[in-house]
């Protein structure tokens, strides 16, 4: 424990003479975490619309001016063909375009029914779907409101031919923001990078600065060494995770239900995870360029396969069993579930068992490689 404890004072005395490192610690963190903030959601605003209305009656109008008049939507205006949708799909000046047929009013008073077109820029499929819906929920907030007041005039009610009516109660996100989601899972990401980047450049430096050998033969053993060395960076990752608290629920407005000591326990298990692929790297790595490839090599494969922009549940069944070895999965799915539900330690101990065997397994094994590599 002694050489532990001297290991861990001599890395913080290198991490407070050492500028760069202390910039690495601090201004990265704040501005990926104020950008990526605002930036990394789902949400779909603005959308910029087109109509062709070839029928050109009250009816067509009304319709047009609830897409002209919704905070959804950019209205472009009025086109003269679907030469020139086309044209304003292939610039990129709108993302939807709306077309009425020419018997558009007179089919809607003969109860026939009258069909829409609705085009859509597809390149991006999440948004045009997104797009899509939020373009056919405001065509039938508008059908509903016709139907609804020409049987209201005949003196009868909706319900007779809507004997159903849902009433939906979201829970846990009642605003659906794409931000309570996803930003709970940027706190993975940022002690992910922190807290590997920083082990792995502290061992390469000291290979670099041919201060390693000299390390080897005092009677500091690899075991001390790695542990000394990884102890202020576990401090520096639940440094981390309090910082992101705060800006999270004061600057962003982030509901927090979960129990704040059981979040910080779960990351100081997830630490072992983060802080084994430091480990790992900087064994194979020559120099802090390797260390920076290797765990951005590593680390994308993780980030891809964690839930974090398309759910695990989604991916095929091999791939999800890829999955259970990603530490990154079980620790932003706690964090998210403590975030929006409320969760505690009693619905997450399963998950935090996974994460703490593959941890233990990750950080051993790095711990492994480094004496075999001194060997």
């Amino acid at each position: 424990m002694k050489y532990i404890r001297l290991m861990a004072w001599k890395e913080l005395m290198q991490i407070r003479n050492d500028p760069l490192m202390v910039r690495l610690m601090i201004f990265p963190v704040l501005i990926q975490l104020f950008v990526i903030g605002y930036a990394l959601t789902t949400e779909v605003r603005r959308v910029p619309v087109a109509v062709l209305d070839r029928s050109n009656t009250p009816e067509s109008r009304s319709l047009t001016q609830v897409l002209e008049h919704s905070d959804r939507f950019v209205f472009r205006g009025g086109v003269r063909d679907e030469n020139e949708i086309r044209s304003l799909l292939d610039q990129g000046e709108i993302k939807l375009a709306l077309i009425f047929p020419y018997d558009f009013a007179s089919r809607i008073k003969l109860k026939e029914g009258s069909p829409l077109q609705l085009l859509s820029d597809g390149q991006d499929a999440n948004s045009s779907t997104v797009a899509a819906g939020y373009a056919t929920t405001a065509i039938s907030g508008w059908v509903f409101q016709m139907l609804k007041r020409d049987l209201a005039a005949q003196g009868m009610d909706i319900r007779v031919l809507l004997p159903v009516s849902v009433s939906i109660t979201i829970l846990f996100n009642p605003m659906l923001k794409s931000s309570w989601y996803m930003l709970p899972a940027l706190v993975v990401l940022l002690v992910t990078i922190i807290t590997a980047l920083l082990t792995g450049f502290s061992i390469v430096k000291e290979k670099e600065r041919g201060t390693f050998e000299q390390l080897m033969v005092t009677p500091i053993s690899p075991f001390h060494l790695v542990f000394g060395k990884a102890l202020p960076f576990v401090a520096v990752g639940l440094g981390e995770i309090a910082v992101f608290l705060v800006i999270a629920l004061f600057w962003f407005q982030l509901p927090f239900r979960g129990s704040i000591p059981t979040l910080f326990l779960f990351g100081l298990v997830y630490m072992f995870s983060s802080l084994g692929i430091g480990i790992f790297t900087s064994t194979i790595a020559r120099s802090s360029q390797q260390v920076m490839f290797l765990i951005w090599f590593i680390l994308i494969f993780f980030l891809l396969l964690s839930g974090l922009f398309v759910p695990v549940e989604n991916m095929p069944s091999w791939v999800q069993k890829v999955t259970w070895i990603n530490p990154l999965r079980y620790f932003m799915l706690i964090v998210r579930e403590m975030f929006l539900k409320g969760s505690g330690f009693r619905e997450l101990w399963l998950d935090g068992l996974h994460l703490l065997l593959i941890g233990i397994g990750m950080f051993g094994m790095s711990l492994l490689a480094f004496k075999r590599k001194l060997g």
